[in-house]
């Protein structure tokens, strides 16, 4: 039924309205009072410098990517936890094999020198 949908709608429109006001006040009641230090590209608190293309060593990519791998990982230990009780010991042997392939992989990382600082 549509009208079982309404109250979706009025939320929707009031989140639309809000959205609108919030940003749409203050440039019309906020001072304007450019200047240059306010016009300058700030990045984490630092002024830039050079071209923005400049490379970037690979090394940061490695290792914000084996981050997120381990950390997505370890993050499938807290479904395992909660429910310890309950998988008793089949549970305990699939956690295990889990931990040690995750021990492995780190050593294989850390073997072929990939979290090494140059």
């Amino acid at each position: 039924m549509p009208i079982d949908y309404l109250p979706v709608l009025i939320f929707i429109l009031v989140c639309t309205f809000i959205t609108a006001v919030s940003l749409i006040t203050p440039h019309f009641l906020g001072p304007l009072r450019p200047n240059k230090a306010k016009s300058e590209v700030v990045e984490s608190g630092k002024l830039n410098y050079g071209d923005a293309r400049r490379r970037v060593p690979i090394l940061y990519y490695m290792v914000a990517m084996l981050f997120i791998l381990f950390d997505i990982e370890v993050l499938f230990f807290y479904p395992w936890a909660v429910l310890f009780w309950d998988l008793k010991w089949y549970g305990l042997l699939q956690i295990g094999i889990f931990a040690l392939l995750l021990v492995e992989s780190f050593i294989y990382v850390w073997k072929k020198g990939a979290l090494e600082w140059e």
